[in-house]
Formats: structure tokens, sequence, C-alpha cells
């Protein structure tokens, strides 16, 4: 490099030899990632397409049981049950999960399997197959994999941020229920200590009502 160049010059040229590397190396770690991604393919789909079938499934089997719970509460009283709304928005969620994922699991399955149409359909299949029969893993599947396991896992974090509402609700539902039996029993303990106080008490000069003892003491 001459001499007369100045100082900037040779700071731009370091800059510049230093963003090459950095972009070298990460465009490296993209390619390695992408070759490991492949060839793990045959694993992975099948432990992350068939888990996440089965928390779909769950998740779908939860809500119709819960919907159906709700809308026979309902019937029985004069005003609808308030539970049912939020009931129906996280199941409309998961079907719209259960029909992104048939669409994307689709080329995956083989050719002879019939379970990727309608076997996460409950209203339409009566029973549903937790593990999908995947083809061979060829070279198209597997770069395939590559474009859309990340769409996957998308659809894995909506599922589990779906299952935490759900919790949510359940442990909102149940205290609600803690707090209703509270109640009732407050309401039964005041109904009976006012019959003992109608059958056993009596009343004073000072007005006040005392009960009786039931057995005399020893």
């Amino acid at each position: 490099m001459p001499a007369g160049l100045p100082p900037i010059s040779y700071a731009s040229v370091i800059v510049g030899f230093l963003g090459f590397a950095f972009t070298f190396f990460t465009f490296l770690r993209v390619f390695w990632d992408a070759i490991l991604t492949m060839w793990s393919a045959p694993k992975e789909v099948r432990q992350m397409l068939d888990n996440l079938r089965t928390e779909l499934y769950g998740e779908r089997a939860y809500f119709k049981n819960a919907i159906k719970q709700a809308r026979s509460k309902s019937r029985k009283s004069t005003r609808e049950a308030p539970e049912i709304i939020p009931l129906s928005i996280l199941n409309d969620s998961i079907r719209t999960m259960m029909s992104d994922f048939r669409s994307m699991e689709a080329p995956f399955l083989d050719d002879d399997d019939d379970n990727g149409a309608d076997g996460l359909d409950i209203e339409k299949s009566g029973k549903v197959s937790l593990r999908g029969d995947y083809g061979r893993m060829g070279l198209r599947r597997r770069i395939r994999w590559l474009h859309t396991k990340d769409d996957f896992m998308n659809i894995q974090n909506q599922v589990t941020r779906t299952q935490a509402r759900r919790i949510a609700y359940e442990t909102s539902n149940t205290l609600s229920c803690v707090r209703e039996v509270e109640k009732r029993l407050q309401d039964l303990d005041d109904r009976v200590y006012a019959l003992e106080e109608h059958f056993l008490g009596e009343t004073l000069d000072d007005g006040k009502v005392y009960v009786k003892r039931r057995y005399p003491s020893k």
C-alpha cells in the first residue's frame, strides 16, 4: 500500500475488510444451518408435526366439549352462559391453526394417507390419527421443510399462547366456582343458625337471643 495514503484510507480498508469478513461468516453460518436442517428433516418432521397434531387435536376436543357443556347450561337457564364467548373465540383460533396446519402438512404426507384432508376435522371425521403417515423424505421435501419449518414453529407458538389463555380461563372459572360454593355454604350456615335461634334459643332481658346447649354439660 502506498505510504502516501492518509490514515482515513487505512481505516476505510480495515472497516471494509471487517464488514466483508462478517458477511462471509454470516453466510457460512446460514448455509451450515440450512444443511443441518435438511439433514435432520426426517426426524424433525415426524417429531414436530406429530406433537403439533396431538396438541391441536387435544385443544380442539377440549373446546368442543367445553362449548357443548356451556350451551347445555345456557339452555337450562334463562340467559346465555357468559363463558361461551371466550370459548368460541379460542375455538375459532384453534380451527384456523388446524386449517393452516393441514395445508402445510399435506406435502409431507404419503400419497396414500387420508389423514391430511379430514383427519383433523372432528366434525367430518369420527376418528383422528395422532400420527401422520409421512412419505419418504427426498430432496424436494427436505427443501420444503427448510422453507416451512419456521411456519410450523409459529403455529406451535400460537398453540402455546392459546393453551396459556385456556389455563387462565380454567383458573378464573375454578375460582369463581369456589367463591360461589363459599357463598352458598355461608348462606346455609346463616340459615342453620337462624333455625337454632328459633328452636333452641331464648330471649333474655337485654333483647338478645342466646342459643341453648343441645346437651347438658357434665
